[in-house]
């Protein structure tokens, strides 16, 4: 079943302010940076790279998980401390953020 969850972005760094918080503050510019604002499936790709690992297929394969099935599947490869805050990255309306590219439109017309 297609599903548009595995390009929902959040922030991977602990204790950053949330994204609304910092377009109230005015200090929105570079939260995405300070945030290290990702989705979970590159967040579990840079994590096995900066271990000497590799899942080639992990990006296809996270495509068709749900958020907790992903979470099952990282800690799975070794990567259950693995950090992402979806609520973080959410804007002032609620909205989630998302990874914007052709695989978010195909998955997004298939759903």
């Amino acid at each position: 079943m297609p599903s548009t969850t595995p390009f929902v972005k959040g922030a991977t760094v602990r204790g950053v302010e949330p994204w609304y918080e910092a377009i109230r503050k005015g200090t929105d510019k570079d939260w995405e940076q300070r945030a290290g604002c990702m989705n979970l499936p590159a967040a579990v790709a840079d994590a096995l790279k900066s271990e000497g690992k590799d899942a080639p297929q992990w990006p296809k394969e996270s495509r068709k998980m749900s958020m907790n099935k992903m979470c099952d599947a990282a800690a799975g490869m070794g990567l259950g401390d693995l950090f992402v805050d979806w609520g973080a990255a959410r804007s002032v309306e609620g909205h989630y953020r998302i990874k914007g590219c052709m695989e978010f439109c195909i998955e997004r017309a298939m759903a």
